[in-house]
């Protein structure tokens, strides 16, 4: 049951904060009069990005820890507000970036649309998945989990897109094919295949929390017994 709750969660929370960030960053750059490279509007969309994101990120991460009861909600929250919105930026400015500079201006390797867009986004959603999850065990102060948690999700969030995307391909929803623009093929596919890469990355995180409690239970006992011999050694000191 944890395991899909995480999943759903994961969906819910991050897909839509993603929309209302890069929402609120269009509609700054929209409004904003100058040239979108202008340093000063860049910088207020980026930041509109960000603050959206952060917030969605922010949620996520304290409600994963309130359903695991892990003792951290207050990091974890901070550690997936940070990563989620951060890595997604990122990640969305670099795909602008290749986007444009392999299908626009075609200075890449001459591939089908259809093909282009699975080399880049497959990974992206990989890197979102995986820099999310690691980000919660970060906020959990435990490295070790986040290193399990970042290849675990990335992989699991690569695979899921990956399997949507050639699920609608085979369907007849291919990007770039004849008539795609007016069905949004596109939006669809990537909608669709990073909701199942949030799921899948959600339903890693959940499986993993197994213990998650007892061992912040564990921590903190050991944490209380440390101090306590402490007072008794130096019963006057503070």
């Amino acid at each position: 049951m944890r395991v899909a709750i995480c999943a759903l969660l994961t969906a819910v929370i991050l897909i839509p904060g993603a929309i209302v960030g890069i929402a609120a960053g269009g509609f700054v750059d929209a409004t904003l009069p100058g040239n979108a490279t202008d340093p000063i509007k860049l910088a207020l969309t980026v930041l509109s990005s960000f603050t959206g994101m952060f917030v969605g990120g922010a949620a996520w991460g304290w409600s994963i820890s309130r359903l695991t009861k892990a003792a951290a909600g207050r990091r974890m929250a901070v550690a997936g507000g940070i990563g989620f919105a951060l890595c997604t930026i990122v990640v969305v400015l670099t795909l602008g970036f290749l986007e444009d500079l392999v299908v626009q201006q075609q200075r890449g390797p001459q591939l089908p649309i259809h093909n282009v867009f699975t080399m880049l986004f497959v990974p992206a959603a990989a890197i979102i998945t995986g820099v999310s999850g690691a980000m919660l065990g970060f906020g959990m102060r435990d490295p070790a989990l986040a290193g399990r948690l970042a290849w675990l999700c990335a992989i699991s969030g690569g695979c899921a897109f990956l399997v949507v995307n050639l699920t609608l391909d085979g369907l007849g929803f291919r990007v770039g094919a004849p008539g795609a623009e007016a069905r949004a093929t596109m939006i669809t596919t990537a909608l669709l295949g990073n909701l199942a890469a949030a799921l899948a990355g959600g339903a890693i995180i959940g499986y993993s929390a197994r213990g998650w409690s007892r061992a912040f239970a564990g921590s903190g006992s050991q944490d209380s017994g440390h101090r306590h011999a402490r007072r008794f050694r130096h019963p006057g000191g503070r």
